[in-house]
């Protein structure tokens, strides 16, 4: 895997000048990165930005170029950097740079530094939910007792960690493109169904949760069978007993059979156009497979509703980063992507990213026997194959979605951005679970 030397930006409040060493040089990370280095804690590098330039920063955004991976900053409050660093405006830089790359970023941030049409935070800036904050605080006797850390800064959502007098709450910001966070956490807590985080309060519009600390931790992904089987155990009840709470009242993503059916009457001609000029673009043998495999899916979809097993809440990213353990039970939380589904689809997925050393064939057995009421265990185990079989292009319509959201806001999208990072990534993801999907043996 290709390493890439980390870039750290920081503009000014009003975006019209960026910090520089005296030298004209960026600050840089002093090791070599992983360009998906933007999904890590932000904590550790906004910290180290602190050290190196005395100036105290949360993360914006990331995005990727050829030699770089780019963490752009934002001020805290305004702080004198140290005597090696000063504020240059973005012409002083320029014209001082003859490092092409370099310029292209550096263009690419002042154009794009308040832009976004996925991440809230750019438009507004990180003050308006510190504002929020504050006066929730504030109105209900709250005292902060230390500085805010950032955990989490992605295009999904941003994160802050909130010391106060009564605990460490917790200030999420979702995404915006394909997110529903929000909205459909609030159905499922009015249905409840299952145990989730604790709200103090959100706003809708400015798209703000504040929650307490859910206790417990999150379930590690090197657990024993016997955890994943007790997981996909209580899991399969939430499904089951969900069935009589749909249809969901609220936005949500359809991903049932008969719905997946529809989308893919012209899927392979969509994939192959939005993939097309990126360098990712299908071949047209791999045109020609995919079109092929998407017809034998047709048949075995179908064979799938013949047995009525029905449809059920869907999570969208159970993994086990979204599974906290309390006292030996399970919450299942982040519910950005979720919706409805048939039940197996949401196992398969999850077996594929737990899948390293385990038995598989164990967990399987006993979720199947969780829906015996629905068919014999070889009827259900047959179904249960079909999906399997079927997850990379599952995965493969979910990114189509995602990426199709982002193009109809916005005809370009500057991949020297917050909402490139958002697109390139996905379309990474899209092209290659579609040709996991291509080159997937399937039999009639």
């Amino acid at each position: 895997m290709k390493s890439f030397k980390l870039l750290l930006v920081l503009p000014d409040l009003e975006n019209e000048k960026i910090l520089t060493y005296q030298s004209n040089n960026l600050p840089i990370y002093f090791d070599l990165v992983e360009e998906n280095i933007g999904f890590d804690n932000p904590q550790p590098y906004n910290y180290y930005f602190y050290e190196i330039t005395g100036i105290p920063v949360y993360r914006r955004y990331s995005f990727n170029s050829s030699e770089y991976v780019v963490f752009v900053f934002e001020q805290i409050k305004k702080t004198a950097p140290k005597i090696h660093f000063c504020w240059k405006t973005y012409d002083e830089f320029l014209s001082n740079c003859d490092n092409e790359e370099k310029r292209h970023i550096i263009n690419g941030i002042n154009k794009n530094y308040k832009l976004s049409i996925n991440m809230p935070w750019l438009s507004k800036g990180f003050s308006p939910y510190f504002l929020w904050l504050d006066y929730y605080l504030n109105k209900n006797n709250i005292i902060l007792t230390g500085q805010m850390e950032q955990l989490k800064n992605a295009y999904v959502s941003t994160v802050f960690c909130v010391p106060t007098n009564i605990g460490n709450l917790y200030l999420k910001i979702p995404g915006e493109v394909f997110i529903g966070e929000i909205v459909l956490t609030n159905e499922l807590r009015k249905s409840k169904l299952i145990n989730l985080p604790n709200w103090l309060t959100f706003d809708s519009k400015l798209n703000v949760i504040l929650m307490t600390n859910m206790g417990g931790y999150d379930l590690p992904y090197q657990s024993k069978i016997n955890i994943y089987q007790d997981v996909i155990a209580v899991y399969a009840k939430i499904q089951k007993n969900s069935i009589n709470h749909l249809p969901l009242k609220c936005h949500h993503y359809d991903s049932t059979i008969n719905a997946t059916l529809k989308k893919l009457r012209s899927f392979s001609q969509k994939v192959f156009d939005i993939l097309k000029d990126t360098k990712y673009e299908l071949s047209e043998d791999e045109f020609q497979s995919l079109q092929v495999n998407i017809m034998k899916a047709e048949v075995l979809l179908k064979i799938v509703n013949e047995l009525s097993i029905p449809n059920t809440i869907h999570h969208g990213d159970l993994r086990p980063g979204n599974i906290r353990v309390i006292d030996d039970k399970y919450m299942f939380y982040d519910w950005a992507w979720g919706g409805v589904s048939h039940p197996f689809v949401e196992i398969t997925a999850f077996l594929h990213i737990v899948r390293r050393n385990l038995d598989k064939e164990i967990i399987i057995e006993q979720y199947l026997k969780e829906w015996i009421e629905f068919g014999t265990y070889e009827e259900l185990k047959n179904i249960y194959c079909i999906i399997d079989n079927l997850k990379n292009l599952f995965f493969a319509i979910i990114d189509y979605d995602w990426i199709e959201a982002i193009i109809s806001k916005i005809k370009y999208v500057d991949l020297m951005s917050a909402d490139g990072w958002l697109l390139e990534r996905r379309t990474f993801y899209l092209a290659n679970v579609i040709r996991r999907f291509i080159n997937t043996e399937l039999k009639l």
